[in-house]
Parts: C-alpha cells; sequence; structure tokens
C-alpha cells in the first residue's frame, strides 16, 4: 500500500553531474517513477493513485539521506533524470510506467529489494493509513479483507483476494497486468501488510509465497525474515500470505463482516436505539448501512440478520414506511460523497472506500449519475 502526498521545494541543489544541474524537483519526478517516452497502451489501461507515488518519492527521499548517498545519487543519475523534468503528474498513473521506473530507480541505487525496504516507511508517513497500524478490534479477517480493498482502491497493480480454508487465512495477489508489474510493487506491498499487521496485531504471517526469484545475491534471504519475520518461499505458482485462522475469523459471503463484527454491530445498533430512541426502519437501516459500507458493497441478507428478521420482512418493513434497500443505500452514499468532498482532507480513494466500492472507477461512474458532473467538478463549484 504506497499512499501519500510530497511536497518538495524546486529549490536548486548545487550538485553538477556533468553540464546538468539536478533539482529537488528533478529527483521528485524521478520518485514519482514516470517516464515522458510515449506508451502502447493496452486496452484496458490499469492505473496507480498520484498519492501513492508522492508517498514512495518521499520515503524513497528519507531512505536514501539515512542511507548517506542521495547527494551522490543526484550526481550521479543527472542526465537520466533531467528527462523527466517535463512530466506533470495526472491523478492516476498507468501501472507499466511505475513498473519500468520502480525497476530503473532499484538498478541506480543498487537495492535489490527497494520495495520491500521503503513501502512500510511510504505507508507510515500517510496519516490516513494510522488505522490499519492501531491495535484493531476487529476480527483478523475483516482486518485483511479492509487492508485488500482499500489497496485494490488506491493501486490497480494487483488484485487481492482473502480466501480461507480449514485452517488458514490466505490472502492472495495476483497481477492485473502480468508482465508490468514490478516484483518491488508485489514486496512492497507484502511488506506493509507484514508491518500493519504486527503493529494491529502483533502477529507475522506463518508463511509467505512469492512468484518471481529471489532478487537478492547469493540468495540471501535474511533480509526478508528480518522484515516480513518469516523467510518467504520463492518462485511460486501464486504470491501469498497464509495466517492461522482463529474462532472469530469465520465470515459471511464477500463483503459481509464475520461473525465477531456482526455481533459487535448488533450491540453498536442497540446501544443507538437505546440512546436516539430510534423507531423508524428506515432510520434503524441507514445507521446500520454506513457501518457496513466499511466492509464493502452492504448486503441485504447480512442488514436482516443483524436485524434479526428475514430479507423478506425487512423489504415488506421498508415499503410500509415507502422505502426500499436500494433507494436507502443510494441516498446514504449520494450524503456521504457531499459530506466528505466538502471535508476537503479526503482523496478520491478515500470517499471510494468509504462508500464501499471496490475502485475509483465505480464512485466516479455513480457520482456521475447521481449530480450530472465529476467528484472533481463538484469539489470546484464547492470552493
Amino acid at each position: 500500500m504506497w499512499l501519500g502526498r510530497i511536497r518538495l521545494s524546486s529549490q536548486l541543489e548545487q550538485t553538477v553531474a556533468g553540464k546538468t544541474k539536478i533539482t529537488k524537483t528533478t529527483f521528485a519526478h524521478m520518485q514519482r517513477g514516470y517516464y515522458c517516452c510515449a506508451m502502447n497502451r493496452p486496452a484496458k489501461t490499469y492505473t496507480v493513485s498520484v498519492d501513492t507515488l508522492r508517498s514512495h518519492g518521499r520515503a524513497l527521499e528519507q531512505f536514501l539521506l539515512e542511507r548517506g548517498d542521495y547527494h551522490q545519487l543526484l550526481a550521479t543519475v543527472g542526465a537520466q533524470v533531467e528527462q523527466l523534468e517535463a512530466f506533470e503528474p495526472e491523478e492516476r498513473v498507468p501501472i507499466e510506467v511505475i513498473a519500468g521506473n520502480i525497476d530503473q530507480v532499484a538498478g541506480w541505487v543498487g537495492e535489490p529489494n527497494l520495495g520491500l525496504k521503503i513501502a512500510p516507511l511510504s505507508s507510515r508517513l500517510q496519516p490516513r493509513l494510522a488505522f490499519f497500524f492501531k491495535q484493531s478490534a476487529l476480527s483478523l479477517v475483516d482486518y485483511l479483507r479492509m487492508i485488500a480493498r482499500y489497496a485494490c482502491i488506491s493501486t490497480e497493480a494487483m488484485n487481492i483476494t482473502i480466501q480461507q480454508d480449514a485452517s488458514h487465512l490466505l490472502m492472495s495477489i495476483t497481477p492485473n497486468a502480468p508482465g508490468r508489474v514490478s516484483l518491488h510493487q508485489t514486496e512492497g506491498f507484502v511488506a506493509t501488510v507484514c508491518d500493519m499487521l504486527w503493529q494491529a496485531f502483533a502477529i507475522a504471517p506463518e508463511a509467505i509465497d512469492f512468484s518471481h526469484g529471489n532478487p537478492c545475491p547469493q540468495e540471501d534471504t535474511r533480509v526478508y525474515a528480518d522484515l516480513l519475520g518469516v523467510m518467504p518461499r520463492f518462485q511460486q505458482a501464486q504470491s501469498r500470505l497464509y495466517f492461522t485462522k482463529t474462532d472469530g475469523d469465520s465470515h459471511y459471503p464477500e463483503h459481509t463482516p464475520s461473525s465477531i463484527s456482526m455481533d459487535n454491530i448488533r450491540a453498536m445498533e442497540a446501544l443507538h436505539k437505546s440512546e436516539i430512541g430510534i423507531d423508524s426502519w428506515a432510520e434503524r437501516c441507514r445507521f446500520l448501512l454506513e457501518i457496513l459500507l466499511c466492509y464493502g458493497e452492504p448486503d441485504k441478507q447480512a442488514l436482516a440478520d443483524l436485524l434479526a428478521v428475514s430479507p423478506r420482512t425487512l423489504q415488506r418493513r421498508l415499503e410500509d414506511e415507502g422505502h426500499s434497500f436500494r433507494g436507502l443505500l443510494r441516498s446514504l452514499r449520494m450524503a456521504l460523497a457531499v459530506k466528505y468532498i466538502t471535508e476537503r482532507s479526503l482523496s478520491s480513494e478515500d470517499i471510494a472506500f468509504l462508500l464501499g466500492y471496490q475502485d475509483v472507477g465505480q464512485y466516479f461512474k455513480a457520482f456521475k449519475s447521481w449530480f450530472g458532473m465529476t467528484p472533481g467538478a463538484f469539489r470546484k463549484q464547492d470552493t
């Protein structure tokens, strides 16, 4: 998960490579991972958010400063970096642009595990990810599913899924565009998940598989054991993390909370009802739907289970009040979208996550159908 923001001064670095002056702005372009060359784009273009790249850039700069060769790097790669100067970032950037340049930067700095080492730092630099680093009351399966959904919204480089067998939870990582996703992106995501899990639950994966080979010289895997808490297996059929499943990790269908979380949500709704005195079925549903959105697309069955009725009875109760499940969900999302946009501190990726969507494209399409304009146009109109 490579998220965050970077604000670099354009003040000149007084470092010269031959006749080329390198500025902090120039180096920032290298950090963002962009090429100025023309690309042959596939029919489906998978993208990464600019926030992801900015955070990665800031983490890269800090990593090199701590390593002690930041200024030496600027002097070494001057001509190669200068060509990136003219590129202006857009809101989303194609993943093939990112992957190629991450590999090139890793070569420049002589670091075969660049993603592994800087991705956790990148995520820690982003305040909005603080939730994932805090001790969590969520069940492990719900926590992993939230990480997976947020990651898929922030970067379309990989599809992250959570499965389970009799004894394990499995987080599987599948590149959306094989051959155009760098091993640094895969290793960086895995390292970030391990860092978050250690902070939130004090646990490490039971095992880790990588589909790529070991990039370290002499097959040295000590850096992996140090950063991931376990020695990974390379050249496996799929990149995957394995976690020991607990009794609380049984769960309903996709996007539905685990049994433990369902019990916690019922308790929250009962307390809310007793304090506010809500009798309306529609108001009870709105309260619960706002919580369920954090888990993904709300399910009518899960909502009915929380209210201890059948889906058909729930539908009838709402119809008696002039509402429907879909209508309530739509109106709630519209109201929350306006609220989140006017707060201005939330990115499109944040809002897509909070509204229960699986990617930013779903959110943009829904928003335009509601208000006849994009979220960006709405935000400008509101200023």
